[in-house]
């Protein structure tokens, strides 16, 4: 299945394959943005909610909180009070019925639902506000953890749950309540001379935080300081008190906001302290449903911007593509043109921009260009090479026959014993024989280095007395190959200008050796040199294709050779001082390709 997809795409124009490759990264990257800015957007979203929760949490504890600061007020605006100072004097004799009066007080706050009165010499009386009749009596409280508790506070208030006590303070009590307990001091003394306990019914706390039971799944509770559950109101389902107390006690040691997950669902849980009564006010939420109705609408949102955002990709793709292979089309056409011979063809273009397309079209302009001048090129050395063989078989003369006639003069000159004229026949008929080189084009270094010295020596005798001569090639690069007379024409023009208005004795050295992957040859004499107006013409002269001139003809030759056989990897340096002579440099690959 892959290979044939591969296939498929494979034979597609490469619009086509443009398109479908930009669209397709494009709606994989869309994807991705969409995806992970919804995985961040619901992230935030959790961090959100999970703030608006602690808010409420902390809106609710801090009513609950409000409720146990009045209660404690009013527990102090009652031990101020003279009637219930009365109450528990030892010496008084004060009856239970002068607290009628505080019936009034306890209407007023209709959150209060018991008031609980003892003095220490028996005496006990309460007001019910919610038909919850009958205490305990104060000899039995007395031996409790409870009575103590609240003795160590010397006055000051305690909260409880009545639900937690280990006996029942209100005998008929119709509702579970919290309550605030504290000793009532009498002022002339500052002794504990009584106990006050003030209720709220549990229900009436309840309907401070039953409002924020909206989601389905959802929990509010109070614990006290060491864990024990208050109050308990849930929509969970199997999520009970002891659920609760687990959470206190893994989950809640020092953070007010955390997600945990149980039964394979994930809870925000939330808490506030209630510092008057240093409880803690916790609620449990489900995550998923605390977010269901935004995320639905960010999926909304996304799904609006992802369809929107392919719809423009598509659009911008098609364009894209079209301006990208619009060139390219036109290139394929112009190729088609040129394999059928029309090498004047050209696409045109807009050559001010800069990418690579506009490249190739360029370059492509101009290797058709170059093409064709090197076909016309080609053509004229062709038509120069067969006037050249021509001409050389009109003059030719049978090697075999120059060869035997120069050995039987060089035997004569032997002979006659005649040393420097043997020497020279034997020189000639080398030079000869290396210039044919077998018909062959190629001659290795070590043939040229031999030509060039036999040259050298022939022309030292010509000019006797008047020029010396150095070959220094390295034996590193003998057995390299070279086209043949490359060296000799520049040597020659060494000779011949070099002894032009040359008074002094004249020098003249070849140098070969490798540099890198080249080989390296350098002619130098101590001519008159050149001037740099006749230097620069001689390079203008070489680069031309004027053949009247005969200045340089034979330089240009060989540079037109070289160029032929190396293209634009070869390198031919001409350096020339007036007074100061001339150096030529040529640098040759180390092999033809």
């Amino acid at each position: 299945m892959v290979l044939k997809l591969k296939n498929w795409f494979m034979g597609l124009n490469i619009r086509h394959k443009i398109l479908i490759l930009f669209y397709g990264i494009v709606v994989i990257t869309s994807l991705l943005i969409v995806f992970f800015s919804y995985t961040i957007s619901i992230n935030q979203l959790k961090k959100e909610v999970g703030n608006s929760l602690l808010r409420d949490t902390k809106r609710i504890a801090a009513s609950i909180d409000f409720l146990q600061r009045d209660v404690n007020e009013l527990s102090s605006f009652l031990v101020l009070d003279q009637r219930i100072q009365n109450f528990i004097s030892p010496h008084s004799d004060f009856t239970k019925y002068s607290l009628g009066p505080l019936a009034s007080l306890l209407a007023s706050k209709d959150y209060i639902s018991f008031i609980a009165l003892y003095s220490f010499q028996g005496d006990k009386y309460y007001f019910s506000n919610d038909s919850s009749t009958l205490i305990m009596d104060l000899e039995l409280i007395k031996r409790t953890s409870f009575y103590r508790e609240v003795l160590e506070k010397n006055g000051a208030p305690m909260w409880l749950s009545l639900e937690n006590l280990p006996f029942d303070l209100i005998i008929k009590n119709n509702y579970p309540k919290i309550a605030m307990a504290r000793v009532l001091l009498d002022f002339n003394t500052y002794k504990p001379e009584g106990l006050l306990v003030i209720c709220i019914n549990i229900p009436t706390i309840e309907k401070v935080y039953s409002e924020n039971l909206k989601e389905k799944e959802s929990a509010f509770f109070i614990a006290d300081r060491n864990g024990n559950i208050i109050s308990f109101k849930s929509t969970f389902s199997g999520f009970t008190p002891k659920s609760a107390q687990n959470i206190l006690a893994k989950y809640l040691k020092d953070k007010q906001n955390v997600v945990i997950n149980i039964n394979s669902s994930k809870l925000l849980v939330t808490s506030s302290p209630i510092p008057t009564s240093d409880w803690r006010l916790v609620s449990v939420v489900s995550l998923k449903n605390a977010i269901n109705s935004i995320r639905i609408s960010f999926i909304e949102f996304y799904l609006r911007i992802l369809v929107f955002c392919l719809l423009f990709a598509f659009l911008v793709s098609m364009y894209f593509s079209r301006a990208l292979t619009h060139p390219l089309e036109r290139l394929a056409n112009s190729m088609k043109k040129v394999r059928q011979g029309n090498l004047e063809e050209k696409v045109e273009f807009e050559y001010h921009s800069k990418d690579e397309i506009a490249i190739v079209i360029k370059e492509y302009n101009r290797m058709v260009e170059r093409i064709n001048d090197l076909i016309n090129r080609i053509l004229k050395l062709e038509i120069n090479k067969r006037e050249a063989e021509l001409k050389a078989l009109e003059a030719q003369i049978n090697p075999h026959f120059l060869y035997n006639t120069l050995d039987t003069i060089f035997w004569k000159a032997e002979k006659a014993k005649d040393r420097e004229l043997s020497e020279m026949i034997y020189s000639l008929s080398r030079l000869f024989r290396l210039t044919l080189n077998r018909g062959e084009e190629f001659i290795q270094v070590r043939g040229e280095k031999e030509l060039i010295e036999r040259y050298l020596f022939l022309q030292s005798k010509r000019y006797k007395n008047k020029f010396k001569y150095s070959v220094k090639i390295s034996d590193e690069i003998l057995d390299y190959y070279i086209p043949k007379l490359i060296l000799q024409p520049f040597v020659e023009n060494a000779i011949v200008h070099g002894l032009e208005n040359n008074s002094e004795e004249s020098f003249v050295e070849v140098i070969g050796e490798k540099e890198g992957e080249n080989l390296k040859f350098i002619i130098k004499d101590n001519g008159p040199g050149m001037s740099e107006e006749t230097l620069e013409k001689l390079k203008r002269f070489i680069e031309s294709e004027n053949i009247e001139e005969k200045v340089g003809y034979a330089i240009r030759n060989v540079n037109e050779r070289l160029r032929l056989y190396y293209g634009d990897k070869y390198e031919l340096k001409i350096e020339s001082r007036q007074g100061e002579g001339t150096t030529i440099s040529l640098i040759l690959p180390e092999s033809i390709s």
